[in-house]
């Protein structure tokens, strides 16, 4: 059997390092993979959330990167990073979950039958883990970033966290 892989898009990338939380990938899941296309959307502007952390991460050995799968043109209505992380992870044949926040591309994720989940949950499973205590100063962080984040899912996962 395949071993699990966890595929990520840039924007869960881009809101935990917008964060300061980038490590709880590493914590939660040991090793990450991205597409290359994922990983030059992430690394395109250097000054932005996310390219340090990355390319920190990837001389590190725990995140990795995959070729960009062909046929994008099969998801036309999604991003280049949106489309390769979900063909990567369909082509995988095991085990998989995938990090994304756009809506329509969890929806599609999900009509291939892959487990998704997007910033939000990756931050409220790193708070149950016990990775972190407290998940209101890594929302304030990004409130005071240029990622948006809806402030009823905000407001959900506070109250699931408890806090």
């Amino acid at each position: 059997m395949a071993e699990r892989l966890v595929a990520a898009d840039a924007s869960p990338l881009i809101g935990l390092a917008a964060a300061g939380a980038f490590g709880l990938l590493r914590g939660l899941f040991g090793r990450v993979t991205v597409t290359e296309a994922v990983r030059d959307e992430v690394q395109a502007g250097s000054d932005r959330p996310g390219a340090h952390e990355l390319a920190a991460a990837i001389r590190e050995g725990w995140i990795e990167v995959a070729p960009t799968p062909g046929g994008l043109e099969r998801l036309p209505e999604l991003a280049p990073g949106e489309a390769s992380t979900l063909l990567l992870a369909q082509e995988h044949g095991g085990e998989c979950l995938v990090l994304m926040d756009e809506k329509l591309g969890r929806a599609r994720a999900r009509a291939l039958d892959l487990s998704v989940t997007g910033l939000a949950g990756v931050l409220l499973e790193a708070r149950r883990a016990g990775l972190v205590e407290d998940l209101r100063p890594l929302f304030d962080r990004l409130a005071r970033s240029d990622f948006r984040i809806s402030s009823v899912v905000v407001r959900a996962v506070l109250d699931e966290a408890g806090g």
